[in-house]
């Protein structure tokens, strides 16, 4: 059976028979004395993708990040050859099943030259961290096969970056980034929209630079103990209910904040160094992506 389901042993012919057994009041499977409960492997999905079947708690976001992002790595450096090869893989995949190329034959060198101009100009897109993934894995390869230590961490830092753009820009990972952004813009709204009067509206704009004094943990500790926010910022004509709600969307803003620097760090480091390496590289870098799209073609 694919999905979970109990068992037992027949006392006479001694055949295991499967079955589920249904519980009425907490509409789960109902596991007696004597049988076993199992749970297929491969059954418990855990993704981004909100019809799954595994269904994500807060605490869980970290581990599938995790997951994302380190189920990869090497546990030893005599693993790092397959990690490498791993990596050319994971990118020739991306390639083959792109549809800016689909069209083409890149175990050709002409079809191979071709999706190179597709994509070289699309610096955001999948395709382009894909096969740079694939260059940096195979430049990080020829280094350690030289000794060249410089070109071993460069190439090692670069292929690390792309493989996590080709992880954020996944159209599911992306989607669910931009409508994270969307819901805490639609909290805002809604608290606008909740305003009784347009007096309100404007003594809620007027509030925002106090909220946005606070520190996050005043913040958090004003949301999480429920007590009127009102009194604390000397505010009596405004409910509560739109003071409670205006001070846990700026909260949730000290996390965006972070997240945005953070991420605009990372552009800004990866944008800088692709540039610099990829000048004084000249056309090395070019011929390998093209080795590499002709090699996904034939891989």
């Amino acid at each position: 059976m694919q999905t979970p389901h109990l068992s037992s042993d027949c006392a006479e012919c001694s055949r295991t028979a499967y079955y589920v057994r249904h519980d009425p009041e907490t509409d789960g499977i109902k596991l007696e004395a004597g049988e076993r409960f199992t749970i297929p492997a491969g059954f418990i999905q855990l993704s981004l993708e909100p019809s799954g079947r595994g269904k994500l708690f807060r605490p869980g976001v970290p581990f599938l990040l995790k997951q994302f992002f380190l189920n990869q790595h090497p546990k030893s450096k005599e693993e790092v050859e397959d990690l490498l090869k791993s990596l050319e893989a994971e990118a020739d995949a991306i390639l083959k099943a792109s549809p800016l190329l689909k069209d083409l034959d890149l175990e050709k060198d002409s079809d191979a030259q071709t999706g190179w101009v597709r994509i070289r100009d699309k610096t955001d897109s999948r395709e382009f961290h894909a096969a740079s993934l694939g260059s940096f894995a195979k430049v990080l390869e020829t280094a350690l096969e030289t000794n060249d230590t410089q070109l071993a961490a460069w190439a090692a830092y670069m292929a690390g970056t792309c493989r996590g753009l080709t992880i954020v820009t996944e159209p599911l990972f992306e989607q669910t980034l931009w409508r994270g952004y969307l819901a805490n813009d639609v909290v805002y709204e809604a608290i606008s929209a909740a305003s009784r009067t347009p007096a309100e509206a404007e003594a809620m704009k007027k509030l925002a630079p106090l909220f946005q004094r606070l520190d996050e943990m005043t913040l958090h500790a004003w949301v999480e103990c429920k007590l009127p926010i009102g009194p604390r910022i000397g505010v009596k004509n405004l409910p509560e209910e739109l003071l409670s709600a205006l001070a846990k969307w700026h909260l949730s803003s000290f996390h965006r904040q972070r997240e945005d620097a953070l991420r605009a760090k990372a552009d800004s480091r990866a944008t800088s160094e692709m540039r610099l390496k990829w000048l004084s590289f000249g056309l090395a870098i070019p011929t390998v992506i093209i080795a590499v799209l002709k090699y996904a073609g034939g891989g």
